[in-house]
């Protein structure tokens, strides 16, 4: 199905536009049935770093916080509130390590049976992994004893949310990124791409939340946007135009793949002749996010000017300079990040 995807967005361009209006409806969706259910204030949605399932007609869900490391996850049912957040604390402890069984953007019941993604990220009460339904119940009525409480307001009333949350283990960030060293390890490899560059790439984009998407429309662990690098890496690994599709991206062995190979578009393809190594990195990290052109505007609107005045700095001059003159605060921002980033994986 997903090749197929990519085939008709070539026959038919139409229908990549299509596709991406309709990615926007599911999100406006999703705003306008948790409006409805927990109040406007209190609209959750799914971000690069942070993992936001809805279950029960909406009125459980699961906040997964990559970043800091916590999970939340409340009812705001009124009817058999302990009951329904039970349900919903398991459901979330045996989510499946895969995108595509998940639909984040409806309460559609989760598909469960594979191994659980966060399987040794979170351990119950007794210092367990928690695979099993019966684990995870366990688990589950432990948490419930010791249940929160706290107050919303819809239409005008207050309403009751139960909520439980459930620090991550320590090294959960470590943990995560060892679930694709392997994949990353090849596909550096295969593309000439710096190892731990990717890894700084992930953790910057996504934390290693597999599930990670944002308004862009950007998917997946490396943020890739399908109209932009997406179709860039499809024709340089395919040979022709075309555009990957949602689905697709949400695997992690394509995404891993297709990150990579946008970087190494940009190193030795968008950016090369750029000298010494560390000035191409700086440059490279902040393309990955703003985009080449912006980066050599940067220096000079002509382009083999720009390539010139680079190369006629020093790398410190140089990343001082897209710190100070980038366009967007954002990518300035991106490249300290992916450089403090890099350290944790120097030897990993």
């Amino acid at each position: 199905m997903v090749q197929d995807k990519a085939v008709r967005y070539v026959v038919d361009p139409a229908s990549l536009e299509r596709d991406l209006k309709r990615f926007g409806r599911l999100l406006d969706a999703l705003r306008e049935a948790v409006g409805r259910t927990w109040g406007g204030d209190e609209v959750r949605e799914p971000t690069p770093k942070e993992y936001v399932k809805y279950t029960q007609n909406y009125q459980s869900r699961a906040m997964v916080d990559f970043d800091k490391g916590i999970i939340t996850v409340e009812t705001i049912d009124q009817r058999v509130p302990k009951a329904s957040l039970k349900n919903a604390i398991v459901t979330t402890l045996l989510t499946p390590d895969d995108p595509r069984a998940v639909d984040m953007f409806s309460d559609r019941t989760v598909e469960l049976g594979e191994t659980p993604f966060l399987y040794t990220e979170v351990k119950d009460h007794e210092g367990k992994d928690i695979r099993s339904d019966w684990r995870a119940g366990r688990f589950a009525d432990y948490l419930i004893r010791s249940v929160k409480t706290r107050q919303v307001t819809l239409d005008g009333q207050e309403r009751a949310v139960l909520f439980v949350t459930i620090p991550m283990v320590q090294d959960h960030a470590n943990i995560r990124a060892r679930k694709y060293s392997e994949l990353v390890n090849r596909m550096a490899d295969r593309y000439g791409v710096s190892r731990n560059l990717v890894y700084a790439i992930i953790k910057t984009e996504s934390d290693f939340n597999p599930f990670a998407v944002s308004r862009a429309p950007a998917f997946g662990l490396m943020q890739i946007v399908p109209t932009s690098a997406g179709r860039d890496v499809h024709q340089f690994l395919n040979g022709r135009d075309g555009v990957p599709s949602r689905d697709f991206l949400f695997m992690a062995e394509n995404n891993i793949e297709y990150g990579t190979v946008y970087l190494h578009l940009l190193q030795d393809k968008y950016l090369k002749g750029i000298e010494p190594e560390v000035t191409l990195e700086y440059c490279t990290i902040a393309a990955y996010n703003g985009g080449a052109g912006s980066v050599l505007r940067t220096f000079d609107p002509d382009q083999t000017k720009a390539f010139e005045r680079i190369n006629g700095l020093a790398p410190l001059e140089v990343y001082r300079t897209l710190r100070r003159d980038l366009p967007y605060e954002e990518t300035r921002r991106y490249l300290a990040k992916v450089l403090e980033a890099k350290k944790d994986f120097v030897n990993f």
